[in-house]
């Protein structure tokens, strides 16, 4: 039997179509525009497609995007960001592959984000933070995450010890501020950090009138409605008690400690407790060089108070808890008895692992490691 030839037939293989991208731009005032793709995320706005046709959202309306399809390790990042674990948010952020340069963009973002939350008192990592924000920065001059890229850069720069670089990069952020139309708020949180980068490089005189400024920027913001006004409020106590630390810097305690009881019947009571806590600080730091344990146990009420009264749990429970974990120290075991440095251990570890994103975290962690 003779075989017949096989007929091959061309196999169709159909196309299989690209998925469609589907972002949402989440607007200030809490509504959201699904279904687009985002084509540009710049200073001016957001720009796309919806369906066929073109969409633009001013940059001020804007409060972020929402990308279609994000990588897993995208979405790591961003859960390890939320619960305080920078390092691993760092690491993730810094593992996404993505075909599009707009995700690809603001993953590296927000690994420049994570990475300057970790740093601590680690002036290496501060100084590879700032390296990574200004190449973020060469390569996206005009995104729309540009001014809080400079502002990031300008404390990693502070952290790492270089305080003129920091200044350079904050007095730019400053001027693109006014110059660019960015909002008062930028001009705001450019002056509070130079106010912090001064502080950090000794020109105790120089931070007080910057801290003075960064107030009066802040209260300029404050009256156009902008959704950042918790973030100012916040802003406006860190400048009334960095004018307070001034004085702690030039170590004239004297009037550190009547500055910041100014402060402690102030009717916000974010302001309150940062009284209180400003207050116990200068009180200690005359107490413990005179050894003078009555004052110890003033600084101890003083600082207490700041705990309870800090509702927004920020800076003021933070400094609390270090200071009263010093003043345990400071007392002994004579006035404290036997327990006294773990009883001051546990001070430090709440500020350690509740207060970690905190300037007073590194020094509890170096108190704690004595």
């Amino acid at each position: 039997m003779r075989c017949l030839p096989l007929v091959l037939f061309p196999l169709l293989i159909a196309a299989v179509p690209a998925q469609k991208i589907n972002d949402t731009v989440i607007k200030k005032d809490g509504a959201k525009v699904r279904g687009v793709e985002v084509k540009e995320f710049l200073l001016t706005g957001v720009r796309g497609k919806r369906g066929g046709d073109d969409f633009e959202i001013p940059a001020h309306l804007v409060a972020g995007i929402e990308w279609s399809d994000l990588p897993e390790q995208f979405l790591a990042g961003r859960g390890a960001m939320e619960r305080g674990d920078f390092r691993t948010a760092a690491q993730m952020f810094g593992d996404v592959q993505s075909d599009r340069a707009l995700v690809k963009a603001d993953a590296t973002f927000f690994q420049i984000k994570a990475a300057v939350a970790s740093i601590g008192a680690d002036k290496g990592a501060a100084a590879t933070a700032a390296d990574r924000a200004k190449a973020w920065l060469g390569a996206n001059p005009n995104h729309w995450r540009t001014p809080e890229a400079l502002l990031l850069c300008g404390r990693a720069q502070r952290l790492a010890g270089t305080g003129g670089e920091a200044a350079t990069t904050l007095r730019e952020l400053d001027d693109r501020a006014g110059r660019e139309g960015l909002g008062a708020v930028w001009s705001a949180r450019a002056k509070s950090e130079l106010a912090l980068t001064l502080m950090a490089d000794g020109k105790a005189a120089d931070a007080r009138i910057s801290f003075q400024t960064a107030g009066s920027a802040i209260d300029n913001a404050l009256k156009s409605p902008s959704g950042d006004e918790a973030e100012l409020l916040a802003l406006k106590t860190m400048a009334r008690v960095g004018e307070g630390e001034t004085f702690l810097a030039e170590k004239d305690y004297a009037r550190a400690e009547t500055y910041f009881k100014g402060l402690t019947s102030d009717k916000q009571p974010a302001i309150a407790a940062a009284g209180h806590a400003g207050q116990g600080e200068a009180i200690f730091l005359v107490a413990v060089a005179k050894n003078d344990s009555d004052a110890i146990r003033r600084a101890q009420l003083e600082l207490a108070r700041a705990s309870v009264l800090d509702a927004s749990s920020g800076e003021a429970s933070a400094k609390a808890n270090y200071y009263l974990g010093r003043c345990l120290l400071a007392l002994g075991a004579d006035k404290e008895g036997d327990t006294f440095k773990q009883r001051a251990n546990a001070y430090f570890q709440i500020v350690a692992t509740s207060y970690a994103s905190t300037r007073w975290a590194a020094v509890a962690k170096a108190e704690m490691a004595k």
